[in-house]
C-alpha cells in the first residue's frame, strides 16, 4: 500500500479542542458508543463500532455502516459533543482534520443490477444541538458524489470521493463570517461557501456527527465509513490556502523499489516530503526532502534510502515560503 497526503500546513496560531485516534477503544461492533463520550443510535444492532485494523498500518478506527440498523430505520447516527463558544474564547474559525474512508457495497440488490448503496453526512450542530450543515458523502449511482447541505438546501460540489480509498479529509468553519470550505486529499472541494442557511440559532458548535441514511426507496446497502484521527482545532484566523492547490501528479516505483513522487511546485513555497512505516508516525528526515522552486514547474523526489520497509506511506506539506 502506497498513501499519498497533500496538504497546506496549519496556522501555529490554532488550539486543539479535542482528539481521539480510538486506540484506546474496545475493538468490536457497539464499541464506539460510550467511548470517550461518543453517543450512538440505535444501539446494539452492529452498525457502528471499532474496527481494529480496517486499513493496513492505519491501527484502531470507528466505522459507521455495513449492519443494517433495521428496516424500520432510516439513519442510524453517531456523534460527539465538542463544545465551543467562539464569542467567549476569541476564536471564531473551527476545523475538523480527519482520515476519511468509504467502503463500497458488495451485496447484490433483490433487484439485480448493482447492489444498495446509502449515503453518508458528515454534521456539525451548536449548542442546543441543532443541525446546522453537513457533508454529504453521496454514494448512490444516481448522485454519487460530494455535496454540501446548509441546513435548508443541499448543493452538488461536482466534486466526488475514491471509494475504497482512506483520504484526509480538512473541514474549516468561519463561524464569524457564516462560511465553510473543504479540502480533500489536497483538492479543493468548495471555498469560503455559506455555512448554515438557518435563522435564529445560534452559530456556534456544539459538536460533531456522522449520520449513515438509507437511499430513498431502496433496502440498506452494507457500505460503510470508516473514520480516525478525529482532530478539532479552533483558530484565530483562516489557514493560509494557495492560489492553486497542490496535486501530486505521478508516482512510480523503480525495479529495486525506489519511489518518485512528482508534483507540480509553485514560487514561494517550500515542499517537504514526509514518509511512514506504519502510516501514524511520520517522519522527514530523507536527505534533501524539503524542496522549493524558484519558478512554477513540475518537480519532484525519489526516496532511494536503504532498507525501506515494504509498506511504506508518504505525504507532502506545503509551507508559505516565508515560514
Amino acid at each position: 500500500m502506497l498513501g499519498i497526503m497533500a496538504f497546506t500546513s496549519a496556522n501555529a496560531a490554532q488550539r486543539e479542542i479535542y482528539f481521539t485516534d480510538f486506540e484506546d477503544a474496545q475493538p468490536g461492533d457497539d464499541n464506539l458508543a460510550g467511548f470517550d463520550n461518543w453517543n450512538g443510535s440505535p444501539r446494539n444492532r452492529g452498525c457502528h463500532g471499532i474496527d481494529s485494523e480496517a486499513a493496513p498500518g492505519l491501527g484502531k478506527s470507528a466505522f459507521i455502516g455495513y449492519n443494517s440498523p433495521g428496516n424500520s430505520r432510516t439513519s442510524a447516527v453517531v456523534l460527539r459533543p465538542i463544545p465551543h463558544d467562539p464569542l467567549t474564547t476569541g476564536e471564531p474559525i473551527i476545523r475538523l482534520v480527519a482520515a476519511i474512508g468509504l467502503n463500497d457495497s458488495d451485496n447484490d440488490s433483490p433487484f439485480g443490477g448493482d447492489p444498495d448503496r446509502d449515503s453518508f453526512f458528515i454534521a456539525f450542530f451548536n449548542s442546543s444541538g441543532q443541525t446546522l450543515a453537513s457533508l454529504n458523502y453521496n454514494n448512490t449511482e444516481e448522485a454519487f458524489g460530494l455535496w454540501r447541505d446548509d441546513g435548508i438546501n443541499t448543493y452538488d460540489t461536482e466534486e466526488e470521493f475514491i471509494r475504497n480509498e482512506v483520504q484526509l479529509l480538512v473541514v474549516e468553519i468561519d463561524l464569524t463570517a457564516n462560511t465553510w470550505s473543504v479540502d480533500l486529499d489536497g483538492f479543493q472541494i468548495f471555498r469560503d461557501q455559506p455555512f448554515t442557511a438557518k435563522d435564529d440559532v445560534d452559530i456556534d458548535l456544539g459538536g460533531t456527527a456522522i449520520t449513515w441514511q438509507r437511499n430513498q426507496g431502496s433496502n440498506w446497502g452494507n457500505n460503510w465509513m470508516l473514520f480516525d484521527d478525529w482532530t478539532v482545532y479552533a483558530d484565530t484566523s483562516k489557514l493560509a490556502i494557495a492560489e492553486e492547490n497542490l496535486k501530486i501528479n505521478a508516482i512510480t516505483r523503480s525495479a529495486n523499489g525506489n519511489v518518485t513522487i512528482r508534483w507540480k511546485a509553485q514560487p514561494g513555497f517550500r515542499y517537504q516530503v514526509e514518509y511512514s512505516d506504519d502510516m501514524q508516525s511520520w517522519k522527514s528526515d530523507l536527505p534533501d526532502s524539503l524542496i522549493e522552486e524558484p519558478v512554477e514547474q513540475e518537480t519532484g523526489y525519489t526516496d532511494n534510502s536503504t532498507g525501506q520497509s515494504r509498506i511504506r506511506g508518504y505525504r507532502i506539506k506545503r509551507f508559505g515560503g516565508s515560514n
